[in-house]
C-alpha cells in the first residue's frame, strides 16, 4: 500500500460512523460470529489463525480500518484476496495464493485470520470500513451480568460447569473466563454429554 493510499483510508476510518455491526473471533475454538444491531447474523469457524509460538495473530478490540479485493501481504509475500485490514500488516481475508495463483495452503496463517471460501466473499461484502472486529482466545466464556460459565468445546459446543466447585476442582482458574456478547454465546450449541475434553 502506498503512503497516499494508507494516508487515505486512515482519513476514511476516523471519519467512519459508528458500526452496528462486529466481527468476533475466538482463536481458541476458531470460531467466527457475525452481529448486526445486537442480533446474530451468523456463526462459522476460520481456515487459520496464526502460529501461537511463531506468529501469533493478536487479540484485542480493532475495527476494519481499509477494504482491498487483492493484496500482497508484507508478512509472507502471498496474494490475499478480499482483505479487511485490521490493524498494521494483519488482515481478515480469504485463502491466499502465490503471486502465479497456486492456492496456499498451511495450518497456520503468518499472524492474518484466513477465511475460507464463500464465508470471506460474505463477510467482505457485509463489513463496513469501521465494524469492530474483536479477537480473543479463550476455552472459557459467559454472557455480560450473568453468573453461569461454559467451557467451549474445540468441537464448537459448550458445555455448563455445574458450580464454583467444579470449576475450580477442573483446574479453571476465574480470570481465564471472557465475557462474551450474549448472540455469541447463545449459537453455541449445548454439548451432548458433559464429558470433558482438555
Amino acid at each position: 500500500m502506498n503512503p497516499g493510499s494508507f494516508l487515505l483510508s486512515a482519513i476514511n476510518s476516523a471519519c467512519a460512523p459508528k458500526s452496528d455491526k462486529l466481527i468476533r473471533i475466538n482463536l481458541y475454538n476458531k470460531s467466527l460470529v457475525m452481529i448486526e444491531k445486537g442480533q446474530l447474523k451468523k456463526l462459522d469457524k476460520i481456515a487459520a489463525a496464526g502460529n501461537p509460538k511463531y506468529s501469533p495473530t493478536p487479540t484485542g478490540n480493532f475495527k476494519v480500518l481499509t477494504k482491498s479485493k487483492r493484496i500482497i501481504s508484507s508478512l509472507s509475500g502471498l496474494v490475499m484476496p478480499l482483505s479487511l485490514r485490521i490493524k498494521g500488516p494483519y488482515f481478515l481475508h480469504g485463502i491466499p495464493t502465490t503471486k502465479d495463483g497456486r492456492i496456499y495452503s498451511s495450518e497456520y496463517s503468518s499472524g492474518c485470520i484466513r477465511l475460507g471460501p464463500g464465508l470471506d466473499q460474505e463477510i467482505y461484502d457485509w463489513a463496513d470500513i469501521g465494524t469492530r472486529v474483536e479477537i480473543y482466545n479463550s476455552s472459557l466464556v459467559k454472557a455480560p451480568n450473568k453468573d453461569a460459565v461454559y467451557y467451549l468445546r474445540p468441537d464448537g459446543t459448550k458445555e455448563p460447569i455445574a458450580s464454583p466447585e467444579e470449576f475450580l476442582s477442573r483446574g479453571f482458574k476465574w480470570k481465564d473466563v471472557k465475557a462474551i456478547h450474549s448472540a455469541e454465546l447463545d449459537a453455541f450449541p449445548l454439548a451432548e454429554s458433559t464429558a470433558v475434553e482438555i
